[in-house]
């Protein structure tokens, strides 16, 4: 009889590699461009705005004194910065026995979920927030129509336009307003022949082979795959997926946090304009939390330990005016 893999497959064993593969993690953009503030030993945070005048139109009449101005109006602001977290539990023999560093594992994990939940409820709230604008005219979500309604250089140049007459800034070095799209986003604004011309001439030499994305127009844009889309809220059977584009410009919006809770928004995503997604990289940008065995409460046989995260932290619309978001579909999604 030939010795052959079938006859002995017990004398076979599978190989193991102690370097584990990385996990996808989306880029987490949308803490980058608010204003971050913290509080201590408060509840709440407020903020005053003071609106500007408009301009005098009439000119002043020889010995007459003018009306006096009305006061400007204040706006105010209050801030209550809402508490997160969550927790993982693990046991000594699974600690003792188990062949990955499973509680550098289990840190790394939440700490990505930390991150992702941060970001979500930032995106959620400024795209709730943000002044509205549906592609190619249209008025509603609900009747975006995928072909006809998809994004293109008509509706991003508009976009700039609208903030511009709001008289908003730049959030990026005082000039370049950010803009954060999906990949399918910018998959459709490369298919619109006058964006794609446009972006060939300013991005430099030979953009579509260094795959570089980075800057047009005045603004720095950020390719997630956390950015917001609406699934089966569009028009169409089956529904189709309108997707946001968000313009931000500076003072949009606020971030707040309480104390040591505070989350570390630059921790979020250090990468600069571009890239669709980011990997292999730990993000722990809140209080991580480790108990080692035995410190949870009554173990007398020092069985079990946990390892969690918490942040507190809350957003607010500062301008609406100064940040814009774009819903639209895209081509082929």
């Amino acid at each position: 009889m030939n010795m052959n893999a079938v006859n002995f497959s017990g004398a076979i064993k599978t190989a193991f590699e102690r370097r584990l593969l990385v996990r996808a993690q989306p880029r987490l953009v949308h803490a980058k461009f608010g204003v971050p503030a913290r509080i201590n030993q408060m509840g709440s945070y407020e903020l005053r705005r003071y609106e500007a005048l408009s301009a005098i139109t009439t000119n002043l009449s020889e010995g007459v004194t003018p009306d006096e101005l009305a006061q400007p109006t204040l706006t105010q602001l209050t801030v209550t910065p809402l508490w997160y977290g969550a927790w993982m539990g693990y046991t000594d023999k699974l600690q003792a026995t188990a062949y990955d560093p499973i509680l550098s594992e289990i840190t790394s994990i939440l700490g990505d979920q930390a991150g992702l939940t941060i970001d979500t409820f930032i995106r959620n709230a400024i795209t709730d927030g943000a002044t509205k604008d549906w592609s190619n005219a249209v008025t509603a979500r609900g009747s975006l129509a995928k072909t006809t309604d998809d994004v293109d250089f008509a509706d991003f140049i508009f976009q700039l336009a609208a903030l511009q007459t709001a008289n908003a800034r730049g959030v990026i070095g005082g000039q370049d307003y950010a803009v954060i799209a999906s990949p399918y986003s910018w998959a459709s604004l490369m298919q619109d022949a006058t964006f794609k011309a446009l972006f060939q001439y300013e991005a430099g030499a030979s953009p579509y082979r260094s795959g570089a994305i980075g800057r047009i127009l005045g603004c720095s844009i950020f390719i997630s795959s956390n950015a917001r889309v609406y699934v089966d809220e569009g028009a169409g059977s089956p529904a189709c997926d309108p997707a946001s584009m968000l313009f931000i410009g500076a003072d949009a919006y606020g971030l707040v946090g309480l104390g040591a809770l505070t989350p570390n928004f630059a921790s979020l995503d250090g990468a600069g304009a571009g890239y669709a997604n980011r990997t292999g990289q730990s993000t722990q940008p809140v209080q991580m939390i480790l108990k080692g065995l035995g410190e949870t409460g009554l173990d007398p046989l020092n069985q079990r330990g946990t390892v969690g995260w918490k942040a507190a932290h809350e957003e607010v619309i500062l301008q609406a005016v100064f940040m814009r978001d774009l819903e639209h579909t895209n081509v082929g999604s």
